[in-house]
């Protein structure tokens, strides 16, 4: 839930703030956005999946022995004049990819709203498209996390054989390395997932997750976080590790919080309580005895940061 208090820079903002989230197929987009959505309000955001700007359906890119990772199999020509008009407040019509036979359903209107969402491979491809996003964000799971993901996804959700995926996996990985991954240096953030090595063994399985922003002096400092030693010596919400340290990736330095699995209550709640005095955002339910997940946290982290950064755009003149 979220209040309908809202910081008086973005309520008063006619420029919709654009969010670029990048990363590979089954690599927790979808996730993160879904969660950036609830903490900042649904009825302020819309997401765009970019896979909607394929240019050729499943056929054809099977026939041409192309993968959508592919430039040539995207329309970054209608992206970006579509992402302009939304930038000046216009209706655009959006193409539409159905993922479950892989065509094209017809165009759909699609208006803009405070904050829009650009979810998929190649939303920092171009320089263009680079220059028309506010912020920017690479989801980076370790490979082992990451194939599991769309394994799940893609098996469970959209009625692939696993066979299948594993081999759409072996095709697509060069296409990734040489037309996805070179995205990751531009992101303003980049969010690293990999295995948890404070509950390896957790079912289902969490996570350690690692926020790594090359500017570490923007908002964070701002966020206060409080342990609880009564809350935490006893593990009551179960294991769970906090760190930090300098990064280097993509040959730029950058400061690095981690957190690992199931982060204690009194810590996700303090956290919040700070957000939700400076901005009036009632962010994530969190309710006692909830288990928090390092995603979770990470994702409110993410929100107050976009938060921070929107008012600073819509103060600049222009």
């Amino acid at each position: 839930m979220y209040s309908d208090g809202f910081p008086d820079q973005m309520n008063g903002s006619k420029r919709p703030f654009i969010i670029g989230v990048a990363g590979d197929s089954g690599s927790g987009k979808t996730t993160f956005t879904k969660i950036i959505s609830i903490v900042l309000g649904p009825s302020r955001v819309s997401t765009i999946t970019l896979d909607d700007y394929h240019r050729y359906d499943r056929k054809e890119r099977a026939d041409l022995s192309i993968t959508p990772l592919h430039p040539d199999a995207n329309r970054f020509d209608r992206l970006s004049s579509d992402i302009a008009a939304l930038k000046r407040g216009e209706t655009i019509q959006k193409p539409v990819y159905n993922h479950t036979d892989g065509t094209f359903d017809p165009d759909t209107p699609f208006s803009p709203k405070q904050i829009i969402i650009l979810e998929g491979l190649h939303p920092l491809f171009t320089e263009e498209l680079r220059e028309m996003i506010d912020l920017s964000i690479f989801v980076d799971p370790v490979p082992d996390v990451k194939y599991a993901w769309k394994i799940r996804r893609d098996v469970g959700e959209r009625g692939h054989s696993r066979e299948a995926v594993l081999e759409e996996i072996r095709i697509r990985e060069p296409d990734y390395e040489k037309y996805v991954a070179f995205q990751r240096q531009y992101a303003d953030y980049v969010i690293r997932i990999e295995e948890s090595r404070a509950a390896p063994d957790q079912e289902p399985p969490v996570y350690s997750v690692s926020l790594l922003q090359a500017d570490p002096s923007f908002c964070l400092l701002e966020v206060p976080f409080t342990l609880d030693l009564s809350r935490i010596l006893p593990l009551a919400d179960g294991p769970f590790g906090i760190g930090g340290g300098i990064v280097e990736l993509d040959g730029r330095s950058r400061v690095s919080l981690t957190l690992d699995g199931y982060l204690p209550y009194g810590f996700a709640r303090s956290l919040e309580e700070s957000i939700e005095a400076q901005t009036e955002i009632c962010a994530l339910p969190f309710f006692p005895g909830k288990q928090v997940s390092a995603t979770d946290v990470i994702a409110l982290l993410i929100a107050w940061q976009i938060i921070c950064r929107q008012s600073t755009v819509h103060q600049t003149p222009g």
